[in-house]
């Protein structure tokens, strides 16, 4: 069993508005027999475990507790156990383990490291021959080919990519990432996959990175093949925020979460929670060219979500919409590091590449002028956006159209 102790705000959620407490339907992406169940409020999360042991039958396999959020998940196959926690008191809600997937990039191309030089200009710095996101951040038009930034990049802030785990070792971070906590059962947190590794050097990587200085933390909620539980991304998520207040950084903090799986309301309000605790939180819209609304962690309203562009401002055809999204920025065919060596490098596409884009861009921004509250810095991220660029967003789906922008002035 595992307890946290993240004390964060929670506004209550007013009975029924979601109709029955207990969510019954199961799809193909659930852990078999799995479900996450929450507490009330004011209710002690052991009280509820042992009443739940003595009229139910069945035991926790996690626990969390954010404050306002507390509950434990556990495994079920008997439609009576489900009556009996709806009957109960102490239960807020009860819901399916819904799976959770990196945001699967849509082809890959194995390529070299770029060829980059870097030419100081007062406090700003130029990246010649940088990857386009970069270029295109950098710039108010598109077509640009070096990245313009100023030279705090990121400096004294912390983005814990919760993801595959991180190639910890790769010359991209030089020495700036660690491996913070593993989830997913017999990995100690290196990446086995490469996704969260391609996350993290766009975030903050020396080449193809946003904000150059920042700290990466490893949280491995994802395993080999991309996937985990949404019990596994609850604990990532607590432990991402409880580990920055402890070391008193949260409000320099960002977590990156290219990553998705079916709506949550669980996952929604451990969103909120992070988010009123000080954490700015930057999540893929999604890959499924649908309404983002569909999906979590991108339907949480305190999310900074992000969708995908190409070179040409076009969204892209995969990305998630609607007015669930708040900002996009390039995500096809980005360059950033890999798993298998110290240099390797990978170029991919998805939502999950424009996200770390966002996570990158924020704290680049805490950097350069100070720290906010994540909602004032989501609003920020907006105000400097290149507005009207996108020129294929369809009447009506309620996207902003904005492209992510580093203010610099070029």
């Amino acid at each position: 069993m595992i307890s946290f102790k993240l004390a964060l705000a929670l506004g209550a959620i007013l009975p029924g508005v979601f109709g029955s407490k207990v969510i019954r339907a199961r799809g193909a992406n659930t852990v078999p027999n799995g479900w996450i169940a929450r507490i009330e409020d004011n209710e002690l999360l052991d009280d509820v475990l042992s009443s739940v042991m003595e009229a139910a039958g069945i035991e926790s396999k996690i626990t969390y507790s954010m404050g306002g959020i507390k509950g434990f998940s556990f495994d079920c196959d008997d439609d009576g156990v489900l009556d009996i926690l709806e009957a109960m008191g102490a239960i807020k809600s009860v819901e399916p383990d819904y799976m959770m997937y990196a945001s699967v990039p849509v082809g890959s191309l194995n390529s070299r490291a770029a060829d980059v030089t870097a030419a100081a200009n007062g406090t700003l710095v130029t990246q010649d021959n940088s990857i386009y996101g970069l270029a295109r951040i950098s710039h108010r038009e598109p077509g640009a080919q070096e990245y313009i930034f100023d030279s705090a990049a990121g400096e004294d802030t912390f983005i814990y990519v919760i993801d595959t785990g991180v190639n910890t070792k790769h010359t991209e971070f030089e020495g700036r990432a660690t491996l913070g906590k593993s989830f997913v059962q017999n990995s100690d947190g290196e990446d086995d996959q490469g996704h969260g590794t391609h996350c993290s050097g766009t975030a903050a990587g020396k080449t193809f990175g946003v904000a150059k200085k920042a700290n990466i933390i490893g949280v491995k909620v994802l395993g080999a093949d991309g996937s985990g539980s949404n019990s596994g991304v609850l604990q990532g998520i607590a432990w991402a925020v409880n580990d920055a207040t402890e070391k008193g950084h949260i409000n320099r903090t960002v977590l990156s979460m290219s990553l998705g799986g079916q709506f949550s309301r669980t996952t929604n309000a451990a969103i909120k929670s992070a988010v009123q605790a000080g954490a700015f939180i930057a999540a893929a819209a999604g890959n499924e060219g649908e309404d983002a609304s569909n999906s979590s962690p991108a339907s949480a309203p305190e999310a900074c979500t992000v969708g995908a562009t190409n070179e040409r401002d076009l969204k892209s055809s995969f990305s998630n919409f609607g007015r669930l999204v708040d900002i996009f920025a390039p995500g096809e065919k980005i360059k950033s590091a890999w798993i298998g060596s110290t240099t390797a490098t990978n170029t991919i596409s998805g939502t999950s590449m424009a996200c770390p884009h966002i996570a990158g861009l924020a704290a680049y921004l805490i950097s350069v002028e100070g720290p906010r509250s994540p909602t004032d810095l989501c609003k920020r991220i907006q105000e400097l956006a290149t507005k009207d660029a996108i020129t294929n967003l369809r009447a009506g789906e309620g996207s902003p159209n904005l492209i992510a922008y580093n203010g610099n002035g070029a």
